[in-house]
């Protein structure tokens, strides 16, 4: 599988049956890195600390239709977030949290 390399900080395109969304996260470990849904939304937070500072990134992507959140995937390789979320006819879970790999 070939991975997507962002032009842009994030990027969010639709495929047949999920929004695919690539974040570019360079310098966070994926232990660092915290990747929510609820309420319809995508929550995409990460902290670095080091050297005295403190480095945070925060994101929330609302997308049009309704996710199956139990089937978002999320992975984090070289410096890219990728989280896939599965379009859904039904009605969406309150609120789950995504694990990432």
């Amino acid at each position: 599988m070939t991975r997507h390399v962002p032009d842009h900080e994030v990027e969010l395109y639709r495929t047949d049956d999920a929004y695919e969304v690539c974040i570019d996260l360079p310098d966070y470990d994926r232990t660092d890195i915290d990747v929510r849904w609820h309420d319809g939304r995508l929550h995409v937070s990460a902290s670095e600390r080091g050297q005295g500072s403190t480095h945070v990134y925060n994101r929330h992507l609302s997308l049009p239709h309704r996710i199956d959140g139990d089937a978002i995937t999320a992975s984090y390789s070289d410096d890219v977030l990728e989280v896939r979320l599965p379009v859904l006819e039904g009605e969406d879970p309150p609120g789950t949290r995504i694990e990432v790999e």
